[in-house]
């Protein structure tokens, strides 16, 4: 008989006890009105952690969060934890009175491992049109993942909509180690779509398959944006399709590649670097390089397309050795992107040690393709492969 049942559950993985389910409407949530469902939520997380994991389920309809006290966040969600909806129908939403420094999901502050959130809609209920200084919540967020003094491992957050915050839908921050964001849509975020930070125990951000939609509010931030990575390493933007910009600093060993940007791409003080594949459409109205990086140590550059949208938008542009910054950029390859740009295609200011070749230019004054000022180190080679000398001005 155990040997049937073993080949049974072999075969058939329902025969397998499955993990505990925590249905919040059994702890008292009641979809589709206005009762405050947090301390309901909260108490099926808390039975979840008291079992030692498994299943908080967000049945369809809207579920209404506010602040129970001092909390951050407001829903705490414990180790070997998998929160699960049935997709956009099962809404999490902020009370009507959302104030500053509200956080919807997150961590503990000693941290989590083992943490799936998945097929939700959170809704921040921000009606704030745009970011007005000392007005506007700017740090209210829909998933805040930061350990200060622990450690958050092993987290994905997969198929979300996220919409409606005056701060960040998602951010990462001190403390994360292999965090995963999949697949997350996001609309009407004032400050950051996907945030990322971290500090020298912070390690390895995959963010794929994410997007952000038109939104009715005026946006204030980037669609993914990294900032105060404080030591983080091992981060990889992929295959992401952004409204707004791209800005990622600070950190050692970045990859960005394969996303469609309708903005900028940006990065200073970045560590062994890896941009490529990516398209980048300029915006009518920015008059930025669409591609920059400062103080760059390890840069590679490659394989992009850049698209300019004005007489003024450039196409890559590294710097470094300024007034605020003593170290040049170093170590830098920019090789085979096609620059459809009419301002300069390629510039290089401050930079020590590099390689320029075979990009591909359709500009509006192709004879002045590459400028360099106050660079050493840094050879130029056409498409015959021949190395020249680049005037330096």
């Amino acid at each position: 008989m155990n040997r049937l049942i073993a080949l049974l559950g072999f075969c058939c993985p329902l025969a397998f006890a499955p993990a505990g389910e925590f249905n919040i409407e059994k702890f008292g949530a009641t979809p589709n009105d206005e009762t405050d469902d947090t301390a309901a939520i909260a108490a099926a997380f808390a039975a979840c952690e008291k079992a030692g994991g498994g299943v908080v389920f967000v049945p369809a309809g809207t579920f209404i969060v506010a602040r129970q006290g001092v909390e951050d966040p407001i829903l705490a969600v414990p180790s070997n934890t998998i929160v699960r909806g049935e997709g956009a129908a099962s809404i999490l939403k902020f009370a009507a009175h959302v104030k500053n420094f509200w956080r919807m999901l997150g961590s503990a502050p000693a941290g989590c491992r083992n943490v799936t959130i998945c097929d939700l809609h959170l809704d921040g209920s921000n009606t704030n049109p745009r970011y007005d200084k000392g007005k506007t919540p700017e740090h209210n967020g829909g998933v805040y993942l930061s350990a200060k003094d622990g450690v958050i491992e092993n987290v994905t957050l997969r198929n979300l909509l996220v919409e409606n915050f005056s701060g960040d839908c998602v951010a990462i921050g001190r403390g994360c180690r292999n965090i995963t964001i999949r697949d997350v849509t996001m609309r009407n975020f004032i400050r950051q779509g996907i945030q990322l930070g971290g500090d020298e125990n912070a390690r390895d951000y995959l963010v794929t398959g994410c997007q952000d939609l038109e939104p009715t509010v005026e946006p204030g931030g980037s669609t993914i944006h990294v900032e105060h990575a404080r030591g983080l390493r091992g981060v990889i933007i992929e295959g992401n399709r952004c409204r707004r910009s791209i800005l990622a600093g600070g950190v050692n060993g970045l990859i960005i590649r394969g996303n469609i940007v309708h903005g900028r791409i940006e990065g200073n003080s970045d560590e062994n670097a890896v941009v490529a594949g990516n398209t980048v459409f300029g915006s009518e109205s920015g008059k930025r390089t669409l591609m920059q990086f400062g103080f760059a140590d390890g840069l590679v550059i490659k394989d992009n397309i850049v698209v300019g949208a004005n007489d003024e938008q450039g196409g890559i542009y590294v710097w470094g050795a300024s007034r605020y910054h003593a170290e040049p950029s170093k170590r830098i390859l920019i090789a085979n992107n096609l620059l459809r740009v009419k301002g300069q295609p390629v510039s290089l200011n401050g930079v020590n040690g590099g390689l320029v070749h075979d990009n591909y230019v359709e500009s509006g004054n192709p004879k002045n393709d590459l400028k360099m000022m106050r660079c050493e180190n840094v050879r130029v080679r056409g498409d015959a492969g021949d190395e020249k000398p680049k005037e330096q001005q």
